[in-house]
């Protein structure tokens, strides 16, 4: 009984993530793993992985994919960094799978107090970085070239700020989904919520903003039955966000990289000329176009793009052989390590558990899946801890909920 207590305070504390500095949380998930080994060796369940094969083939399917191409490997360090990255995607469908009966909609409850605490604490160092430079400098000074509250936000949290802004938005929509299916407004939430969206407003995590959009309007779409005020919202809120966007920093932003002429990075451009993605996605799809069925290689997808950024005659204290520039598109780097079928499979994994399940599941898939058009989320550690934890968690609890279903 002690061991069962231990393991579900320890599952619970596995939402602190987003706190926690990485080698804090590997030495967190390790005691998770071995309490879940533990747990289920004495409860006698491993029998649960031959049943739910299918399952945990599924879930760990973007660390699997690394250990299946080894044998296709030539550079054995570079995929041994993938292999490590993505355990994540191995460790918890393993140790949920085999104490599935742990994950229950209260665990998920209380899980999810967790995240978004942490992700509040995580905006208030933030804030207080701000405060401590000095809130009237820091507007005063920050523009398109100086983003001082972007700086400030990513020192005080030591996060790259499109992951903030995936953490914090999905924190602010966990929130916004409990109110409307309870159908009860709690000032506490709201204040969060409000707190959340103005930290990523402030800091212009612009397509964690859309994808917060994008989500309330996914949930108010499912939440509300009556047609003429469901519609009335689906109308207005993006109409309010256009006219708010109009009127906020991010507009720069915005105008600044639209401006950007769609020219390859060259000697005659200054920085801020310069149009990196077009530079970034103008080499990831000539490699795509030149290996479009097997790609270039799970190991070589960073050697092949540097190559193709040599070419490129920009020289500055940011350019492409100063700084290491991925695809900037999930689906892009898929596509060059495993070519058209792996990104099939790819996007088969990650779309399979969507139908028949929770409305929250929906939303997390979703944000998921557009963030990845802009950034590449499985690079960096908290972006395949957020996936990997949170997906498990939904997916082992959909398949209790029809577990149970089918057995009443």
């Amino acid at each position: 009984m002690r061991l069962a207590k231990v393991f579900y305070f320890s599952t619970c504390a596995l939402g602190l993530f987003p706190i926690l500095k990485l080698n804090h949380f590997s030495i967190l998930m390790m005691i998770w793993f071995v309490l879940a080994l533990i747990n289920a060796f004495k409860n006698k369940t491993f029998p649960l992985l031959k049943t739910h094969k299918f399952t945990f083939l599924l879930l760990a399917f973007l660390c699997l994919m690394y250990v299946f191409y080894l044998p296709f490997a030539e550079n054995f360090k570079e995929l041994g960094k993938s292999i490590t990255k993505s355990l994540p995607f191995l460790i918890f469908p393993l140790g949920f799978i085999l104490n599935k009966d742990i994950v229950t909609k209260k665990l998920l409850q209380t899980f999810g107090s967790v995240y978004i605490i942490a992700v509040f604490v995580l905006n208030g160092l933030g804030w207080i970085k701000v405060f401590d430079f000095g809130w009237s400098n820091a507007w005063e000074q920050n523009d398109f070239y100086h983003p001082i509250f972007r700086n400030l936000f990513a020192e005080a949290t030591s996060l790259h700020l499109p992951y903030l802004g995936l953490l914090t938005i999905f924190a602010a929509l966990w929130l916004t989904f409990k109110m409307f299916f309870n159908r009860k407004i709690n000032l506490l939430s709201v204040s969060t919520i409000v707190f959340l969206l103005i930290s990523a407003y402030i800091y212009s995590a612009r397509m964690a903003l859309a994808c917060y959009l994008i989500g309330l309007l996914f949930i108010v779409f499912k939440s509300i039955k009556k047609q003429t005020v469901k519609w009335s919202i689906l109308i207005a809120l993006p109409l309010c966000a256009l006219a708010f966007f109009w009127f906020s920093p991010m507009k720069e932003r915005y105008i600044k990289v639209v401006e950007k002429d769609l020219v390859l990075p060259n000697k005659d451009q200054e920085p801020h000329e310069v149009n990196y993605r077009y530079g970034i996605w103008h080499c990831a799809t000539d490699l795509i176009s030149d290996h479009f069925v097997l790609g270039v290689g799970a190991d070589n997808v960073q050697e092949k793009l540097n190559n193709c950024y040599s070419g490129f005659t920009y020289k500055s204290y940011e350019d492409f052989s100063k700084v290491t520039y991925n695809t900037h598109n999930q689906y892009f780097d898929q596509m060059l390590k495993f070519g058209i079928f792996g990104l099939i499979l790819f996007v088969l994994a990650l779309f399979y558990f969507y139908p028949n399940s929770s409305v929250l599941y929906q939303t997390f898939i979703i944000v998921v899946s557009i963030s990845f058009l802009t950034e590449n989320l499985l690079d960096r550690q908290i972006g395949v801890v957020f996936i990997s934890l949170l997906n498990t968690i939904f997916v082992i609890l959909k398949l209790n909920k029809v577990e149970k279903s089918i057995s009443s």
